[in-house]
């Protein structure tokens, strides 16, 4: 007898020939078996250089970790709020690390041990990223136990061995982030439901209910997936005229999912209603979701790319033999389909529509990054593996009676194709997340086309500054901060929106994504990237991390230091520090951002004040000239008559009209003065 949702013909053997092959028909010791083999291929996948570096996000996933484990300890449950994902699977298994962390180490107070961890997290980054990895691994495990019946057991097995080790999944998987699985728990309660279509049962109602709950609990684009489970009750109505069992079933699967996400927050138990006004607030006050973020797409920057990002996005991050499946898939559903089971027909058109609702509700949100849909990855591989095994049966009758036929068993031919998307894998370690789908171009075209970026290579950037014969003295700005300076053994200065941390500092580290958008602005990247990088990290000979010398200027200009349309005034350096004896001369540099052209009749020119008097002369440098695009270095000399009177002055900087000799404007400076004897 054939088993629920099989073919027309009877397995004789799981190595048998593509045709004998039929859905389901796998004894549960052969799928449990295939299913631990696809979890140790994605752990072992996963492991590899865990705690090489760490990216942009993850400083904030680690300390709410700590935050949570110390409010369980503690009891002040609403404390496990740390966040509006709100992040709380990924969280609680990062907090049993934690603890068992604690307890191996034998420290007496769990509050300090937390506080003293989270100081440098770049030592525990490994440790914390095996919450994901665990996570992901058993959810691919599921994916291929609840797809199998659906789709068959060879499908089902290459979707899932695709996803396994599908470069852009597995480098989401390796990180501390929610993305990837949130998309793992959303694919579960889509297939578990899904089930339903085949046997009424309802404990698959109740799987799809958890499964959902988990993905509310992971980030915050879980919850589509309850519209979506709607979906598949409507189509399943339509199926087979039962709608009372599918009203039960939804019904069942919502509020099993309800109940997973209030029994596994505990901040849900004891400030329900606070714990969810405060995770709406902060969804827009601190995640700003709805609002514009600036991006970098198709060579331009913009605040909303448009709904072509997310397609052309994650196109970018598939692997030639994913391309090859949904291609083959989609001409399945045109040729091959007649001979296949409704069921597995009903799957894949709903895998096609669910990612088309992925992308049409990340959408939405101006703010758009690739991995906002990385729920579209699972189906993608399902449905890739459905095409490759069409693929695969067309070329075994193909080749039927040949003698090369005798060695192309189909498990073999799933194997090689796990192995080559293993090795594609494998080849961009420790850097996964610089994987760009070589059809497009690979990672040269991706910098140049969508956002690139993780992170990675800054511990580089830093290695090398800790590495000069004075970095402690060294004062050093940084893109992403938080993250560079736990490897940082120099000191830290801020990274202005207007410069003036990065002109402060000795050396500016800058990055291909802030590279991408002229961050902070144009006028402060053009200024350094004008620079030749004392040092610089490139990754297939594209420039992926720069560190430019800066000029450490020495006094930073307070309050609001502007001459409308003309410049604002950042700060100044002394060549000569005062105090300086009058008769003498000393070097000034100004450091200021253009607000527009400076006419050729206007000029800056600089005086020392005393008593309402102004004093001395100044002799602009040849080479100071106005640009509108980079920060302006706007030197000369001062220089002090023998006549001047010794004491305090207040430096003048003013802005002259050379036509009439007079004064336009000045910067309202107040505290800029300079000791004269």
């Amino acid at each position: 007898m054939l088993k629920q949702g099989s073919l027309t013909k009877q397995a004789n053997s799981p190595t048998g020939t593509i045709e004998t092959i039929s859905a389901g028909s796998w004894s549960v010791t052969q799928a449990a078996l295939a299913g631990a083999g696809l979890f140790l291929l994605a752990l072992l996948l996963r492991l590899p250089y865990l705690g090489n570096f760490m990216t942009i996000d993850e400083i904030k996933w680690v300390e709410g970790a700590g935050q949570f484990l110390l409010a369980l300890n503690s009891g002040h449950l609403a404390d496990t709020y740390w966040h509006f994902h709100p992040g709380i699977t990924i969280t609680w298994i990062e907090a049993m690390i934690f603890w068992f962390y604690y307890l191996a180490n034998g420290t007496s107070n769990l509050s300090t041990f937390v506080v003293e961890q989270l100081a440098d997290i770049s030592a525990i980054i490994g440790l914390m990223r095996l919450s994901p990895v665990i996570i992901t691994s058993l959810g691919i495990a599921g994916v291929y136990w609840l797809a199998r019946p659906l789709l068959g057991e060879w499908e089902a097995l290459l979707g899932a061995g695709l996803l396994a080790t599908d470069p852009f999944f597995t480098a989401h998987s390796r990180i501390v982030n929610g993305d990837a699985g949130t998309a793992i728990f959303m694919m579960l309660a889509f297939l578990a439901f899904a089930r339903l279509w085949q046997n009424h049962r309802r404990s698959m109602a109740v799987l799809a209910g958890v499964m959902a709950g988990l993905a509310m609990l992971t980030k915050i684009p879980g919850p589509i997936i309850l519209p979506w489970l709607l979906g598949l009750a409507v189509i399943g109505t339509l199926r087979d005229k039962q709608w009372r069992f599918w009203l039960t079933a939804i019904m069942l699967a919502g509020v099993t999912a309800l109940l997973t996400f209030i029994i596994l927050w505990p901040a849900l138990w004891v400030a329900p209603v606070e714990t969810l006004q405060l995770m709406f607030h902060d969804s827009f006050n601190v995640g700003e979701i709805g609002e514009g973020h600036e991006t970098f797409f198709l060579g331009q920057i913009s605040n909303d790319p448009g709904w072509r990002f997310y397609p052309y996005a994650i196109a970018f991050r598939l692997t030639p033999l994913t391309v090859i499946g949904l291609a083959a898939v989609l001409i399945w559903l045109w040729r091959g389909r007649r001979s296949s089971d409704s069921t597995k027909t009903y799957l894949v058109v709903a895998l096609i529509v669910y990612m088309a609702y992925v992308f049409s509700v990340a959408n939405i949100s101006p703010k758009k990054l690739d991995r906002y849909a990385m729920a579209v990855v699972p189906a993608i591989t399902l449905l890739a593996g459905t095409g490759l095994i069409w693929v695969l049966a067309k070329i075994t009758h193909f080749l039927k009676g040949r003698a090369v036929a005798q060695s192309l068993s189909l498990p073999l031919l799933i194997g090689l194709i796990i192995i080559v998307q293993t090795i594609v894998a494998v080849t961009n370690y420790p850097y996964l997340l610089t994987y760009y789908n070589p059809l497009l171009g690979g990672f040269t075209r991706a910098t140049e086309q969508v956002p690139v970026g993780w992170g990675e290579g800054m511990e580089q950037a830093a290695a090398w500054l800790n590495a000069r014969p004075n970095a402690p003295e060294l004062v050093v700005s940084t893109w992403y901060s938080d993250m560079v300076k736990p490897y940082l053994h120099t000191q830290t200065t801020s990274f202005s929106s207007n410069g003036q941390g990065q002109l402060q500092a000795d050396y500016v580290i800058f990055y291909i994504n802030q590279s991408q958008r002229q961050k902070p602005n144009p006028a402060v990247f053009n200024y350094f990237s004008r620079q030749e990088p004392a040092f610089q990290v490139s990754y297939r000979q594209v420039p992926y991390v720069w560190v430019y010398p800066a000029p450490g200027m020495q006094i930073k200009a307070t309050g609001n230091q502007k001459i409308e349309g003309r410049a604002e005034l950042l700060g100044y350096s002394w060549d000569n520090v005062p105090p300086f004896a009058v008769g003498t001369s000393a070097h000034l540099t100004l450091f200021m951002s253009p607000l527009g052209q400076l006419p050729d009749n206007e000029t800056f020119d600089i005086k020392l004040e005393n008593e309402g008097l102004l004093w001395g002369e100044w002799i602009p440098d040849s080479g100071s000239t106005w640009q509108t695009d980079s920060i302006v270095e706007w030197g000369g000399e001062l220089h002090l008559p023998a006549d001047s009177p010794p004491g305090e002055f207040r430096l003048v900087v003013r802005l002259m009209d050379t036509n009439i000799d007079a004064e336009v404007t000045r910067f309202p400076l107040e505290d800029a003065t300079v000791i004269v004897n």
